[in-house]
């Protein structure tokens, strides 16, 4: 049935793409020419021309469109705008031209459908601030946009300047280029332009011919550097001052809060150092795998059975079922279990356990930290010491970054607006900058901050000797031990998160037989290998459940239709 459903709907798709494919390839469009003319003015100001001639191909096409932008200059005006010679009102409708102010100023030419045609759209404005002052009158200006998605053929460039005005050398643009020099005016031809590449004008004029007073963009881009370079000394010495603070105080609080502890390295033992559940020692060495120990662990004292039954697709699940027992049980086991087991519920999926006990784990986690207590081996002290510590080291490593972004984003701002203001931007942007690797220590070190007594780090280094010595036997590396080891320390290696590598070590040691709480789905040949199987699926739950260039341009924009 689901090969009938399926087939047909391949084909349908295979079919779609072969229909849409041309479709949207037939679409598309280049420009034959774009020229443009600027004709400098004596404030300093220049009007543009652009005509751009676009050959469309395939499906129709309604509209043409230029972005201009004012970067770099004291504003741009749109002056006006024509398609074929005709001169367009402004408006939304076809055979009108839709201009929105601002930066970037947009030009839209709106017209009536039109496929495998040519037109001429030509727009004319006015850009204000454009020649730069310093050792000469420079124009620098971006003629063919850098964003535009079509080939150009050709592009010529005619700049024209007043009769005072003197050229320095020969204008140049930044693509192989042919020139011609008339009287105050020069032509220049590039050729072959790929989509996205931008052409720049460069003309150099003697000083103060053009204009005598420097543009309002280039005064406060000059004192916005002027006063970038006043903060930057600041910045550099309020974020080393606040590193050097920020570690020395975190270097003295770690020294006045160390311990010192005379406990002997772990040694690899054969033997568990004590006769303690798996759960407490689990949690004593912050495994996470704790829980499957445990489950383990009330599984051979009769509380638990696993059953392996047959699954969707041809596999098997395995069920963990839960028995009447009088067997007496601790308040972190009773937790477990209404955990993992809800009210009236007898039996569930494996599968399923990291996430009930997920929702629910203070009912297992805190009985066994108040076990820990109990026995001297956890400092409630700590503890609360190391969430201080925690809490202190996030915040204070989301202040600083904030500060970081929001005295970037000022920074910006008061560039141009009030660049008087950037050195106390730049002492702030220091200042959390130099407490960001500080703060992000603090929280390394409460992460490894111990919340266990002298006597807990002890039995700790002691029993991660026992879970060495369970490591080197999962891997072979230790004697052959007899049959009945498997199940003695199961709970064990399960907890340390061991479990499948400890069963497939007894599988092909062989000889040894199945747990009695656990029942293979009947049928089959209940060999050891469906321990493994099961063992592996026990340690994937358990792992469910920890894981928790150049010189800026006057002008550019983008250019474009549809």
């Amino acid at each position: 049935m689901i090969r009938k459903v399926i087939l047909p709907f391949i084909a349908i798709l295979l079919v779609s793409l072969f229909i849409t494919s041309p479709a949207l390839a037939a679409k598309s469009y280049d420009a034959e020419y774009f020229d443009v003319q600027i004709d400098l003015q004596a404030d300093g100001s220049a009007i543009v021309t652009e005509t751009v001639k676009f050959r469309f191909h395939g499906d129709p096409f309604t509209f043409a469109f230029r972005e201009i932008s004012a970067t770099e200059t004291d504003g741009v005006t749109f002056l006006e705008a024509s398609m074929d010679g005709v001169l367009m009102s402004p408006g939304t409708q076809v055979g009108q031209v839709e201009v929105e102010p601002g930066d970037p100023l947009k030009v839209t030419w709106h017209f009536s459908p039109v496929s495998d045609a040519a037109h001429v759209f030509v727009v004319r404005y006015r850009a204000e601030g454009v020649i730069r002052k310093g050792e000469g009158d420079t124009l620098i200006w971006r003629v063919v946009p850098e964003d535009h998605d079509y080939s150009i053929e050709r592009s010529t460039v005619t700049l024209t300047y007043p009769p005072e005005a003197t050229a320095l050398g020969q204008p140049a643009l930044n693509w192989d280029f042919d020139s011609a020099w008339e009287e105050n005016r020069i032509i220049l031809t590039a050729s072959s332009i790929d989509p996205d590449e931008d052409l720049i004008l460069t003309a150099r004029f003697a000083p103060d011919s053009l204009t005598e007073v420097a543009p309002r963009w280039q005064v406060q881009q000059g004192q916005a550097d002027a006063a970038i370079a006043k903060a930057m000394p600041v910045g550099l010495i309020a974020g080393i001052a606040a590193f050097i603070l920020g570690g020395l105080g975190l270097f003295t609080y770690i020294r006045a809060n160390r311990r010192e502890l005379s406990i002997a390295p772990a040694i690899s033992t054969a033997n568990p150092p004590s006769d303690i559940s798996p759960a407490v020692i689990g949690k004593l060495t912050k495994q996470q795998h704790t829980f499957m120990g445990t489950i383990f662990d009330l599984a051979q004292r009769g509380v638990l059975e696993i059953r392996e039954e047959k699954g969707g697709w041809g596999t098997k699940k395995h069920v963990l079922v839960r028995r009447d027992s009088p067997v007496s049980l601790q308040p972190y086991e009773q937790g477990l279990l209404e955990a993992l087991f809800k009210p009236g519920e007898n039996q569930v999926n494996l599968n399923e356990v990291a996430t009930r006990l997920g929702m629910k784990h203070k009912l297992f986690d805190e009985p066994l930290e108040q076990e820990l207590i109990r026995r001297g081996w956890l400092d409630p002290e700590r503890k609360q010491r190391r969430m201080t510590l925690s809490v202190i080291g996030f915040l204070a490593l989301v202040l600083t970054l904030l500060i970081f972004l929001f005295g970037m984003a000022m920074g910006g701002i008061n560039l141009v607006a009030t660049p008087e203001g950037i050195p106390l931007i730049a002492a702030g942007i220091g200042i959390s900058a130099g407490l960001f690797l500080p703060s992000l220590l603090l929280l390394i070190y409460a992460a490894t901050y111990s919340i266990l007594t002298p006597a807990g780090e002890e039995q700790a280094a002691r029993w991660r000797g026992f879970a060495d010595y369970l490591k080197q036997v999962s891997k072979g590396r230790e004697p052959a031990i007899r049959p009945d080891y498997f199940e003695r320390y199961l709970a064990y290696a399960a907890a340390f998160g061991l479990g499948t590598g400890w069963a497939k070590y007894f599988q092909q040691l062989g000889g040894v037989p199945l747990p009695v709480w656990f029942h293979a789905m009947a049928g089959s040949n209940a060999d050891f290998a469906a321990i493994v199987v099961m063992m592996s699926a026990s340690d994937s739950a358990g792992a469910s459940a920890g894981a928790g260039g150049g010189a800026g341009a006057s002008g550019g924009g983008s250019s474009g239709a549809g």
